[in-house]
């Protein structure tokens, strides 16, 4: 279905029915080292396999892959790292907090120094593996430029870069702030809102499309507003029944 005012009007109506975008953060206690972008912690009781989020750092020991260049390093340094921090807090995305293999995914926290920009400041590790609007993605491709820019690490190698070469970073600004750590300000949560939003109005059409489609195949503007008046109703009493 193309985009008209009936969408935008379905985005007014769905909007006040969003619930408040958060990030979550908790101290935890390592435990061992996997490699370059993997590791372990305690997380209350329950040992818990992180794969830090938005980068990746070259392979070391793989059933199916060789070893690659820098991939010692990187695994070297995240282990000394974490080996002997003093704290260390895992930082999630609401939108993508476990991996198709199980594993958590998470920013890492080493002292107040987030340890995902410092593997790419020295290249270590690379931005990939990007599936939404994560929260420091474009600080971390500022610091790959300059990585990149001193041939540092793995850039050494002439390897192409990846996701962000897709990054305008004419109109990026570094964001990483110990301070605002699992907090978000108010223009990332009225730019998380809004996106989702936009997915649950799309995931309301495409409910609403089969039964409300005429013999030419156009929307019965008569049925689609009176289900807007029927959401607008519920969002209404959801957001009375929350306060």
């Amino acid at each position: 279905m193309k985009r008209s005012i009936v969408f935008y009007l379905l985005v007014l109506v769905f909007w006040p029915m969003t619930i408040k975008a958060d990030t979550t953060a908790q101290e935890v206690s390592f435990v061992r080292c996997v490699d370059g972008d993997t590791a372990v912690f305690l997380v209350g009781e329950e040992e818990l396999k992180f794969r830090f989020l938005a980068i990746d750092t070259p392979e070391t020991v793989h059933p199916t892959k060789e070893v690659e260049a820098y991939g010692e390093n990187a695994s070297e340094y995240t282990c000394n790292k974490l080996t002997n921090a003093s704290k260390v807090i895992v930082e999630y995305e609401n939108s993508n907090k476990i991996d198709k293999y199980g594993r958590s995914l998470a920013w890492i926290w080493v002292d107040d120094s987030l340890l995902q920009k410092e593997l790419v400041s020295i290249g270590y590790a690379e931005v990939a593996y990007i599936y939404g609007n994560y929260r420091y993605t474009n600080s971390l491709c500022l610091a790959q430029k300059d990585a990149r820019e001193n041939s540092l690490g793995l850039w050494s190698e002439g390897k192409e870069e990846g996701y962000c070469s897709t990054v305008n970073l004419d109109e990026v600004t570094d964001n990483i702030d110990p301070t605002m750590i699992g907090e978000v300000t108010p223009e990332e949560a009225t730019k998380q809102e809004l996106e989702n939003t936009i997915k649950e109005v799309n995931d309301f059409t495409d409910k609403i499309n089969d039964f409300l489609v005429d013999n030419n195949g156009k929307i019965s503007n008569i049925f689609v507003f009176v289900f807007i008046g029927i959401a607008a109703i519920y969002a209404t009493f959801k957001k009375t029944k929350r306060k």
